[in-house]
């Protein structure tokens, strides 16, 4: 398999979790601990970043980011996987509740302690009744196609009630390209319009250096 092919298929592996992650932005993993995010890690390593809090967080200093490798030896780390390790981590004997924020000199990345977790060293907490049935629901109503969006929805991370950072993919732009907007307004007119603004406002687009997981930002709070 060749470097381009690896770094398909690790953007494929990381948009494919999003949609079987996003019912904990509203059903807690565990205790008072929220998905806040889904992050691609920098430099197209294989692996992805998972913000954790309190569901109304409102800012990145009360949130813990948890790093995980997207395949392990043969075998690939599913979204299933990655909910149960956080469910241990944030409940059991890996962490508390409300994110499970760890405590010393670790390293920070947009104010959110990184936690760079090891598969083989933190035990799956058991799926519930509640996974299951979802997960059959979730296969009737959208089965599994392997197609893909060009813009690639990648990651997003929630930077305040209102306001949500979307990471892309964007066909002919290097690395990953993030699109600030608000969860309030005209949405249905900027969904329609966002994969054009994305690939047509390079000029209007800054680097933020405070964030390593995007090489540009499009700024689109005012729609």
């Amino acid at each position: 398999m060749d470097e381009d092919t690896e770094h398909d298929d690790t953007e494929h592996d990381q948009a494919d979790l999003i949609p079987l992650l996003l019912q904990h932005l509203h059903a807690p993993l565990t205790g008072t601990s929220y998905l806040r995010g889904v992050l691609p890690a920098p430099g197209g390593a294989d692996a992805v970043r998972v913000a954790v809090g309190a569901v109304n967080a409102v800012c990145t200093r009360e949130l813990t980011l948890y790093q995980f490798p997207l395949v392990v030896g043969e075998d690939s780390v599913t979204a299933y996987d990655v909910i149960g390790m956080l469910r241990s981590l944030c409940g059991g004997a890996g962490g508390g509740a409300g994110g499970s924020r760890p405590s010393g000199r670790g390293r920070t990345v947009m104010g959110m302690p990184l936690v760079a977790v090891d598969p083989a060293a933190v035990a799956r907490a058991p799926e519930t009744d509640a996974d299951r049935g979802l997960r059959l629901l979730r296969t009737l109503v959208r089965p599994y196609d392997e197609t893909w969006g060009d813009p690639l929805l990648h990651g997003f991370l929630f930077l305040d009630q209102d306001r949500v950072r979307l990471y892309f993919r964007v066909a002919g732009m290097p690395g990953v390209t993030a699109a600030d907007v608000r969860t309030t307004g005209a949405l249905t007119a900027l969904i329609a319009a966002l994969p054009s603004l994305l690939e047509g406002e390079g000029e209007q687009m800054a680097a933020d250096d405070g964030d390593p997981h995007c090489a540009r930002v499009l700024d689109v709070t005012y729609w």
